[in-house]
């Protein structure tokens, strides 16, 4: 459930870092931590943070629903974004589990959910709605200046939701839903029948289009929504399909930009993965996230509403196996290759593996009863 813009703009002004303190439930684990919203079993929304074993790191209060977050490039702060058509943002210290800033967008404008620092950690980008317009932007905030809003451009489409920094360090990929909303009417689809969803490369120095990818049109209600970068920029995408129910399409997919002397270069489009009928039948039209394992070999896209999590192949795009996870929304790579983490909105973590698809549940990990939400951010603080 969203919070009202009302309210959570409120709760800035009155200072959201100084109930937001974090609650140490022991010291922080050594490796990486993983990160995630949930929300609680007696109710109340909360962002939290656990180790590799298991074991919690921190737990802080959240105004509203969050969705995922930015990591700066040194891994030491995550900015946690509230779920669309939320307002509220809050960069986290990793070390200790403190809030260090509470932002918000303009009035005009709301968060989707998701962001990406500059690769020195100064400007932070935000898929955001212009609601007015009807029309995505990325927001532009700088670290350095209490994540004061300095800017935006366009995403070159309509419900910009997931964003990726490319190792160039310049370009943006965006995932362009196609899905247009309105806060007014928080949860409603208003264009299902006109949806164009978009895969576009950006310059985050200027905002200038490079590259604009649309699936073809028989596909055209297929929402691309969630975005990995692997080794070589090998980016990996998750569709979420709108069309009429039963329609068996593709929900993954790989690209591959090429980059010339002068800067990208066209290539052929998005690479659809296949699989059985079978296969895509499981996975109910609908895909939560996705992510590279740590060697950037497998691919692992979740599909909550088949409680189950699949993996393909990075390179040639075969399908491996599937996971049982119960509403299994969130992943992150989980050490070793081939290995992934991925946390169910009905409670619980569980270690998976991509070639068996074997998952076991990882012990101590808020074991209250609360429930995960969308995404599973991992983060190793230098």
């Amino acid at each position: 459930m969203a919070i009202d813009r009302r309210a959570s703009l409120g709760l800035l002004a009155a200072g959201l870092a100084a109930p937001l303190l974090p609650r140490p439930l022991r010291a922080a684990p050594a490796g990486p931590i993983f990160l995630s919203a949930r929300a609680r079993a007696g109710g109340g929304y909360v962002v939290s943070g656990f180790g590799g074993s298991g074991a919690p790191a921190f737990d802080l209060p959240l105004p509203g629903r969050g969705h995922s977050f930015a990591l700066r490039p040194d891994n030491r702060i995550a900015v946690h974004f509230s779920r669309r058509p939320g307002t509220f943002a809050l960069a986290i210290d990793l070390a200790n589990g403190t809030v260090l800033h509470s932002f918000a967008t303009p009035p005009e404008r709301h968060f989707y959910g998701h962001g990406a620092f500059g690769p020195d950690g100064r400007l932070l980008y935000a898929t955001e709605n212009d609601f007015a317009a009807g029309r995505g932007v990325i927001g532009i905030y700088d670290a350095t200046a209490g994540y004061r809003r300095i800017g935006e451009f366009p995403s070159h489409g309509i419900g910009p939701h997931e964003i990726r920094l490319l190792s160039n360090g310049t370009t943006l990929a965006v995932a362009n839903g196609g899905i247009a909303t309105r806060p007014d009417l928080p949860r409603i689809k208003l264009n299902l029948p006109t949806m164009d969803p978009s895969l576009c490369y950006i310059d985050r120095r200027s905002g200038a289009l490079i590259q604009k990818h649309r699936l073809p049109g028989r596909l055209h209600q297929l929402s691309i929504r969630h975005l990995a970068v692997g080794s070589g920029d090998r980016v990996a995408v998750a569709m979420q399909h709108e069309g009429p129910a039963g329609h068996l399409v593709p929900l993954v997919a790989i690209h591959r930009p090429r980059f010339g002397f002068r800067g990208m270069l066209f290539d052929r489009p998005p690479r659809l993965l296949t699989a059985t009928a079978a296969v895509l039948r499981a996975m109910k039209g609908y895909c939560g996230s996705v992510c590279f394992d740590s060697g950037g070999a497998a691919v692992a896209a979740s599909a909550p509403r088949g409680n189950l999590v699949t993996f393909w192949d990075s390179e040639t795009g075969e399908y491996l196996s599937a996971g049982p996870v119960f509403d299994g929304s969130g992943v992150a790579p989980a050490g070793p290759a081939g290995k992934f983490v991925a946390s169910s909105g009905r409670g619980g973590v569980f270690v998976l593996d991509a070639r068996s698809g074997a998952a076991r549940r990882l012990a101590g990990c808020f074991p209250d009863g609360g429930r995960w939400d969308n995404h599973l951010t991992a983060a190793t603080p230098a």
